[in-house]
């Protein structure tokens, strides 16, 4: 019963957010940072059913720096949008709760929609929300589902990007029954998914990367870590925590991957019970329960850090 009118619930959080979108004739989605298959996909997958579900809208995705083997999901090269139309445009921020984190920094939360699977932070002009979800994905297809609304191929390719990505292929956080269920309704409509993994595949240079990087596992404790001082794009951040996590055999696994910037982007997973968001939080990051980041300056912290993780057990 309970489970039934927290559906209920999230069905009228639907039929909220589309009227929204109904009465705008400009509408902006905005992606985040560092951006995943979860933030792209959804966005896309977004853009499209309003395309095909409403009349006389103009839609564009603002962000950038996607990773290269998911841009064929997007036809368009994607940018920040121009002034004129951000301002004119409803904003719909997508897969990030973390102002800092949107890539198009000219959104006011009050003003904008959000739709994200994060903890919930500050004040929006509507949201669906909180860390309940896998992938934000899966939550646009439960809208696409539950509101009846056409799809097509970009629409199925681009939500399954978005849950095979953020779960890490059904192995991270919050997977349920609901899940599956989302990626039946997606094979239901014409999902071609073993055509699409093909489409996700690492370039052979990309993989040789991720090989060559992941020999230098080291333990201490509870955690294997990996340090990668070359810089590693975006494109390669997500697969090499994930390889890097599926051969770690101790609860925690932590990487930090050097950025262009100088700095470290610093990748924390853990494989059952340890909340390894609260460690994320105290080094002024965040993220779920098994996967969060934060950024470090240097790796003068490193050992405070190994330490920190184990006394916190």
């Amino acid at each position: 019963m309970l489970e039934k009118e927290e559906n209920m619930q999230l069905k009228d959080k639907f039929i909220e957010f589309w009227r929204y979108i109904e009465k705008a004739k400009k509408i902006t989605l905005c992606t985040h940072i560092e951006p995943d298959g979860d933030t792209l996909g959804s966005a896309v997958a977004l853009k499209n059913l309003i395309l095909l579900n409403t009349k006389n809208k103009e839609v564009k995705i603002s962000g950038g720096d996607y990773p290269r083997n998911l841009v064929f999901l997007e036809d368009e090269k994607i940018g920040l949008v121009d002034d004129s139309f951000f301002n004119e445009s409803l904003k719909i921020v997508v897969d990030t709760s973390t102002i800092k984190r949107i890539f198009d920094q000219r959104v006011i939360s009050k003003e904008a929609l959000k739709i994200d699977h994060h903890h919930c932070e500050n004040e929006w002009l509507f949201e669906i929300g909180g860390d309940f979800w896998p992938a934000t994905g899966q939550i646009v297809a439960k809208l696409a589902k539950d509101l009846n609304l056409q799809v097509n191929k970009k629409v199925v390719e681009a939500l399954a990007v978005a849950i095979i990505t953020d779960t890490e292929f059904f192995k991270e956080r919050n997977v349920n029954a609901e899940t599956f269920e989302c990626m039946q309704y997606l094979l239901e409509n014409n999902l071609a998914y073993n055509q699409l993994l093909k489409k996700m595949q690492l370039n052979q240079e990309e993989n040789d990367f991720i090989f060559n990087a992941i020999k230098n596992i080291k333990s201490n404790g509870i955690v294997s870590y990996l340090v990668v001082n070359e810089v590693v794009s975006n494109d390669l951040a997500r697969p090499l925590v994930a390889k890097f996590t599926e051969m770690s055999s101790t609860e925690i696994s932590l990487v930090f991957l050097k950025r262009k910037e100088n700095d470290y982007r610093c990748e924390i997973r853990s494989k059952t019970n340890y909340d390894v968001s609260k460690i994320a939080a105290y080094f002024l990051g965040g993220g779920h329960f098994n996967s969060a980041g934060f950024i470090q300056k240097d790796l003068s912290n490193l050992d405070a850090i190994l330490k920190y993780i184990n006394t916190k057990k």
